[in-house]
């Protein structure tokens, strides 16, 4: 069992996958990316999105999380709006505490990096994502030959 205290967070595990990417300083860009990647990972595919995958990265995402940008002045308003608009629906324990965590910080400084570098914070997020499930499809084919075996 992991003691609370040292367990890493899911953005920071899923951000060790893509150790070349250079990593954010500025705490409200490491905060923006860190929701962002919640976002993307809590999605819930069964509903409408599901259908939209192609659009997803270019439109989808950016263009809803604009608009929740520019409607809140605060973290939890905003996400509570992109949690509408998406839908998102966080079922894991440790994404529930890390996005409650995050929603805490100060939402000016990550409202404005997100209306400033949106574009640029979707590709960092995009780029973790795949190479997370191409890790993923990595370990998965692995195990099943190694059963194979």
């Amino acid at each position: 069992m992991t003691d609370q205290t040292t367990a890493v967070s899911p953005t920071v595990r899923w951000r060790a996958a893509v150790p070349e990417l250079p990593a954010l300083t500025e705490p409200a860009a490491i905060t923006a990316e860190r929701l962002l990647l919640l976002v993307h990972y809590n999605l819930d595919w069964d509903s409408w999105i599901g259908e939209h995958r192609r659009r997803y990265w270019d439109e989808l995402l950016p263009s809803r999380v604009r608009t929740a940008t520019y409607r809140a002045d605060t973290l939890p308003a905003w996400w509570s709006l992109l949690a509408q608009a998406l839908p998102i629906v966080v079922t894991d324990k440790a994404r529930r505490l890390e996005v409650a965590q995050l929603l805490a910080e100060p939402s000016a400084p990550v409202l404005a990096i997100l209306r400033e570098q949106l574009p640029a914070l979707v590709l960092r997020v995009r780029i973790i994502a795949e190479t997370v499930a191409e890790h993923r499809r990595t370990t998965t084919a692995a195990d099943a030959a190694e059963e194979g075996s």
